[in-house]
């Protein structure tokens, strides 16, 4: 992809959209790009940081592992999305893991390079509060489903969530023990909530995904 696809690329994300086309195009120019195959780790927690990534083509899922091994997913990422924000900001460690769930193409965006335009403009650098803003109220957004909603629910809701973002196709790239991650319950106990929903016409379940094929009944499950 070269730069002006690049810097048309960068328009339809938020966090660039307050740039202007002069600015995309310099941050375009400074960006690599970088291939992941399916399952490989884009980085680890605490690992150093430095830079941004925007997803060309691909899905990554955002989880935070624990002592054990085990892990909560907060977030899949798609095809526009950028993640790793918080690395332009401050020099701190990653606050979370990043896997590649499918072969997935990035644009990487060093943290001087970013700055370096950012601070020449003070509108785009009040936006850019405004996107960390909206950040806080996604996660403060998932803590009460996870507080607030039951098992079924909190299912129901994230199946919701993934399926919007999927399209016409309602069909999401994730595995169930993915699922179980992201709505911080076990295996078991998802595969039970998916099987019932699935007799129930609600969802199909295939092996790495599972298509939504009635919204109106798993929203009858998402009750606070």
């Amino acid at each position: 992809m070269d730069a002006a696809r690049v810097a048309e690329y960068l328009g339809v994300n938020p966090l660039f959209a307050c740039l202007s086309d002069d600015e995309r195009r310099t941050l375009a120019h400074r960006m690599r790009a970088k291939r992941y195959t399916r399952d490989e780790v884009v980085f680890h927690r605490d690992d150093a940081a430095g830079h941004l990534y925007v997803i060309v083509a691909g899905t990554v899922k955002v989880s935070l592992p624990d002592e054990n091994g085990r892990e909560v997913v907060v977030a899949l990422e798609r095809g526009g999305d950028a993640f790793g924000e918080l690395a332009l900001f401050d020099d701190s460690p990653r606050s979370a893991t990043v896997t590649a769930l499918t072969e997935t193409e990035v644009l990487l965006l060093a943290r001087r390079d970013f700055l370096d335009v950012l601070e020449s403009n003070p509108q785009a650098m009040s936006r850019m509060l405004g996107l960390l803003a909206q950040m806080v109220r996604r996660s403060s957004a998932r803590v009460e489903d996870l507080v607030f909603l039951d098992l079924p629910g909190r299912v129901a809701k994230c199946l919701l969530d993934l399926s919007e973002i999927a399209g016409e196709r309602r069909e999401i790239e994730l595995t169930q023990e993915d699922l179980a991650s992201f709505v911080g319950a076990t295996r078991v106990s998802v595969n039970r909530v998916l099987a019932d929903l699935e007799k129930r016409g609600a969802i199909g379940v295939g092996r790495r995904h599972i298509t939504v094929k009635d919204a109106e009944l798993l929203e009858k499950d998402v009750r606070y």
